[in-house]
């Protein structure tokens, strides 16, 4: 079941998502049907997280000395003599850590795609343009997930905000999106490029009838 937006399970990061995204399309291939993300993280939470997250400090911390040796190097052949680790340490960790961490912890580096559109119509979005989205999302080999400020139903919770699945009947019946609302559209999967673009072109044609203004791709 789709949890609740006030529930505090579910809140993921951008590298946990893509993790479960991963494991969702083996455990499909696994069980020769369309596993749903709902599926997907409650089996990745109970069975593999705390090895993944093991793993992944284990990777981190070996990527966060590599970066401070090659800060060291530099800032040794700047000062003319060897610096030494701690100071090195300890200067990119003032200075570097936070954009870093930021950089590697985000949905871009992650493989997610990302659109946001502001509505312009009148009417809002109401049924036949999300079902439309559904639709037009299911026929690429990608996932789309959807955010709106005040939404009733979210698969999980990212960077601060609630995202559903677009193909989700609940999230069609549920959603809705009145004038000035912004929408922020994520999507991964070898088509999440081309899902975007299509949504983006599908809402901009479809303006004057259901939807407009679309933001930016990044």
């Amino acid at each position: 079941m789709p949890l609740s937006t006030e529930s505090r399970a579910y809140r993921l990061t951008p590298a946990e998502l893509h993790a479960i995204e991963t494991h969702k399309y083996y455990l499909s291939e696994q069980r020769g049907a369309q596993v749903s993300i709902e599926e997907a993280i409650e089996d990745f939470l109970e069975r593999y997280a705390a090895a993944w997250r093991r793993e992944k400090a284990r990777q981190d911390n070996r990527a966060q000395r590599e970066e401070i040796e090659r800060h060291k190097y530099f800032r040794s052949t700047e000062a003319g003599h060897d610096i030494g680790v701690p100071a090195a340490a300890e200067e990119w960790c003032a200075t570097y850590a936070p954009i870093w961490r930021a950089e590697r912890e985000s949905l871009e580096r992650n493989g997610f795609r990302r659109v946001t559109v502001v509505v312009r119509n009148p009417n809002g979005m109401h049924l036949r343009p999300w079902s439309a989205v559904a639709t037009t999302a299911a026929r690429f080999d990608c996932d789309v997930y959807v955010h709106s400020a005040g939404m009733a139903y979210a698969n999980f919770a990212l960077e601060g905000r609630s995202f559903m699945n677009v193909e989700s009947v609940i999230a069609v019946l549920s959603m809705g999106a009145a004038m000035g609302d912004t929408l922020e559209f994520i999507a991964t999967g070898t088509e999440a490029d081309a899902a975007l673009a299509t949504l983006q072109e599908m809402i901009e044609r479809d303006a004057g009838e259901d939807a407009a203004g679309v933001g930016t791709t990044t």
